[in-house]
């Protein structure tokens, strides 16, 4: 069960990713903060492409595990960072949501 949770919560990464770079199309300019805006959405799509690989090939390789947890660790932050800081809005309470559930379930892929 906590195997299908975790891949509708790593879908749900992607998709929140997705949706970060579509509404780059919404900012005044491509400038800057537009391209940090539009990297920002990459960086969470392939932090739950991580995760997708992890869930299809755990347990067998150790490193992909580490590089996952490191992953969904950083972007958690990240959303933490930003909440506290800049952006208290509900997508970044979403975003903590999605990536401390994807930390979880990441330190509970392990040899069965």
């Amino acid at each position: 069960m906590s195997n299908v949770i975790y891949k509708i919560v790593t879908f749900l990464a992607i998709a929140l990713g997705v949706v970060h770079l579509a509404f780059t199309a919404c900012l005044d300019a491509f400038d800057l903060n537009a391209l940090w805006f539009f990297g920002s959405g990459l960086a969470i799509i392939f932090a739950g492409f991580l995760n997708l690989a992890l869930i299809r090939i755990s347990p067998k390789d150790s490193l992909v595990r580490a590089l996952c947890i490191v992953a969904n660790l950083t972007v958690t932050i990240l959303f933490i960072i930003a909440l506290l800081t800049v952006l208290q809005e509900p997508q970044v309470f979403v975003g903590i949501g999605i990536f401390a559930l994807a930390t979880v379930f990441s330190f509970l892929q392990t040899d069965k």
